[in-house]
């Protein structure tokens, strides 16, 4: 009986022994399965942050091309200001011309009617009376005739005068409407320009040290390009007139197909991923994939408007050729022409190399509609450039 009793207390015992190792190994799988949970949400979070510094990066690189775009908006602006304000004093000294070329014109008229008025009318039987013969009465008709042809013409004159004049005053106005808009465009633009500038930084100031140290290289860059179109700005203004040559069929390509990589496309068009610190994630030209050295041509002819370096292009050509056209040559090993030369379709201007913001050797290429940043277009995809039969990608 005691036997019994004993091993009934060892079975009991063993019981709540396993028990409790069931309820401590659930408890544990519990607080691993919490755990398990909090990981979870911990890298949630983590991916969540992490997606949100992808999307502050890429607000800050819209709104760098935002700043940038207003920038050049604003410009051109400033330049229309300008035509245009010199066209309004143009405008005005001609007014001042006309007037006064009217009121002298209108002074003579007014002499002449005062001095046929005190003299009285002269009449047909004047003219018979007065004439000793039948040749006196031709004469002095004829000269009759001629004055009050020339009174005629004279007020014609008068009357085209005052129209030149009212032309002239209505395209005045029609400048100073103009210069008012533009004003109030600009205006616009620069509010707009402060406001981008404003997100921008709010952006920038949740950035870590190593993304702010990125973001300072790529604003440094576009610091670079700013400095640049001013300097091409003026320069294009100092040579506007002198080159207004032609030229049939398409650019030409700017490297020889002996040239080794002369169709290799390293970089394309458009958006694309930094390939270093401060170069553009937006593409504005292809990237020719030649190696330093190699031989680089006009794509037409034309005119150098800049063969200058800068830390961001190093060193590069910018060329305004017929048509509206520009084309631009950067990362060049060395320029072997000069601002302000004539060039000729397939004269080198330069060899291939790796200066400025680049990964590599290859000659960054672009085909502008003005010599301005932004107005770049897509070399492969239009028809304007003779491209190799092959390209690779």
């Amino acid at each position: 009986m005691k036997r019994k009793i004993i091993c009934t207390i060892l079975a009991i015992l063993l019981l709540l022994t396993s028990l409790t190792q069931v309820i401590g190994a659930a408890s544990y799988q519990d607080q691993k399965d919490d755990v398990e949970g909090k990981l979870d949400d911990a890298q949630e979070e983590k991916d969540k942050v992490t997606s949100q510094k992808k999307d502050t990066l890429a607000e800050i690189e819209d709104l760098d091309e935002s700043i940038m775009k207003y920038q050049k908006e604003i410009r051109d602006l400033q330049d229309e200001i300008t035509k245009t304000e010199n066209n309004i004093k143009t405008k005005t000294k001609e007014i001042e011309k006309l007037q006064k070329e009217l009121e002298e014109k209108q002074q003579l008229l007014k002499d002449r009617l005062v001095a046929i008025y005190e003299e009285g009318q002269i009449t047909f039987l004047d003219v018979i009376l007065s004439s000793d013969n039948i040749w006196d009465y031709f004469a002095m008709e004829t000269r009759m005739q001629e004055m009050a042809e020339a009174d005629n013409k004279e007020m014609d004159a008068i009357e085209e005068q005052s129209k030149q004049v009212e032309k002239a005053k209505n395209e005045l106005e029609q400048n100073k409407a103009k210069l008012n808009s533009t004003k109030k465009d600009m205006e616009s633009k620069q509010n707009n320009l402060k406001i981008a500038k404003v997100s921008k930084q709010a952006k920038v100031d949740t950035l870590s040290s190593q993304e702010k140290k990125l973001q300072k290289q790529i604003d440094e860059y576009n610091a670079e390009i700013n400095r640049l179109e001013d300097l091409i700005r003026a320069q294009a203004n100092k040579a506007s007139g002198v080159y207004s040559g032609s030229f049939s069929g398409t650019l030409g390509w700017p490297v020889s197909d002996k040239s080794s990589g002369y169709n290799v496309i390293t970089s394309k068009f458009g958006p694309r991923s930094a390939p270093v610190a401060g170069a553009s994630s937006n593409h504005r030209g292809i990237d020719i994939g030649v190696g330093i050295g190699t031989p680089v041509f006009a794509s037409a002819d034309g005119y150098v408007l800049q063969a200058t370096s800068s830390s961001a292009r190093g060193n590069f050509i910018l060329i305004k050729h017929a048509n509206d056209l520009y084309t631009r040559y950067q990362h060049l090993n060395n320029y072997i022409v000069y601002t302000g030369q004539y060039v000729k379709r397939g004269q080198q201007i330069g060899n291939s190399g790796n200066t400025g913001i680049g990964s590599g050797a290859h000659l960054h290429f672009e085909i502008l509609t003005t010599p301005y940043y932004m107005t770049e277009i897509n070399p492969l995809t239009c028809s304007l450039l003779s491209k190799p039969s092959l390209i690779i990608r």
